[in-house]
């Protein structure tokens, strides 16, 4: 049965807490799956689903997330490995379709890249009323600033000799967020269906900088797949019509496929 989770910020904020120490970078070509096999068994024993945000890697565990960086225009995601290949020489990352679309390589089919397992330690500062019947959430004043991350031995019987690890010379990034509560009522502009709770901040975070405070994101728990949903929404805006004049101005902004949605629906 398919059930909305209301509490956002809790989940938000340990997929954030989720880091991975950074062991090496690597440069090589990546492609992506074709539709054909949508369906079939990877490596892992996971069937491939063009809509997951996952990989194929020749030697990485099986569940690592490394992130997938164009050194062309930069752009990057984050993705699970779950297969292996490609093996082709040049080549060190297959993505799936979802993970394509989202650096704009479908188009081109194949681009250099870089690829790093994450390791950026994020802590996120969550405010939010999680009582009351909602799925939006409003994302507001995203703020970021390098620091290390520590683990404090303050709550330590005195005498206990406590290890304290510090994360030094790696991207760490701490950023404090203010989740609220939306109202579902009025239309909205759906830009962005994510899988992975790791690539709904840099989306939320980019919309901001051109819809300040119209930001909104519905999660969904498909408790059958044991998996979440995150619809990344511009809005809320009175009428429909108000709505087809932002889709249009983000459709220009590179948001393609972005199409107005009832909010009392979500």
């Amino acid at each position: 049965m398919r059930q909305i989770y209301y509490a956002f910020a809790a989940l938000f904020a340990v997929a954030l807490l989720s880091s991975f120490m950074l062991q090496k970078e690597e440069y090589g070509k990546a492609g992506y799956y074709a539709d054909s096999l949508h369906g079939r068994k990877t490596a892992s024993g996971e069937k491939y689903d063009k809509y997951e945000f996952t990989c194929a890697h020749k030697t990485l565990a099986f569940g690592t997330k490394i992130r997938v960086t164009r050194l062309d225009n930069k752009k990057s995601v984050v993705v699970r490995v779950n297969d292996r290949g490609p093996f082709v020489e040049g080549y060190i990352t297959d993505l799936s379709r979802a993970a394509a679309e989202e650096i704009d390589l479908i188009k081109i089919g194949v681009t250099r890249v870089k690829v790093e397992i994450v390791g950026a330690s994020a802590t996120a500062r969550v405010a939010a009323e999680t009582d009351g019947n909602t799925s939006l959430l409003t994302a507001r004043t995203v703020t970021k600033s390098a620091s290390p991350a520590q683990y404090s031995d303050e709550l330590q019987p005195a005498g206990t000799k406590v290890a304290v690890a510090t994360v030094e010379n790696l991207p760490t990034e701490l950023y404090s967020i203010d989740v609220q509560k939306s109202r579902k009522e009025g239309f909205g502009v759906q830009v962005s269906t994510l899988y992975d709770a790791d690539n709904v901040l840099p989306v939320v975070k980019k919309l901001q900088q051109e819809w300040p405070t119209k930001v909104l994101v519905s999660v969904e728990r498909d408790e059958a797949y044991n998996k979440n949903t995150y619809r990344v929404v511009i809005g809320p805006f009175t009428d429909s019509k108000s709505a087809a004049v932002q889709q249009k101005v983000a459709a220009r902004k590179g948001y393609k496929g972005c199409f107005v949605v009832d909010l009392t629906g979500m």
